[in-house]
């Protein structure tokens, strides 16, 4: 099993709820990889086309600083 997360700095960044994902994920067997995947925004003019608000309009990109906190914290 592979386990891709997304990481959104204010959303799924904060080290407590890392260090669950990190507690819940050793009790899997069948883990082989686990993928950090930070959040940008490129799909934004899709919702801005369909005249949609988008819903994380001002959270920032995560930054491969961010990545590196989250894969220390996770132990990968």
């Amino acid at each position: 099993m592979w386990i891709r997360q997304v990481l959104v700095p204010g959303y799924t960044d904060k080290e407590e709820d890392l260090i669950k994902l990190r507690d819940f994920l050793e009790t899997l067997k069948t883990v082989e990889k686990v993928d950090i995947l930070p959040y940008h925004d490129l799909g934004k003019y899709k919702w801005l086309d369909l005249d949609l608000e988008y819903p994380l309009e001002n959270t920032r990109t995560a930054t491969s600083e961010d990545v590196e906190r989250a894969k220390k914290i996770l132990g990968i």
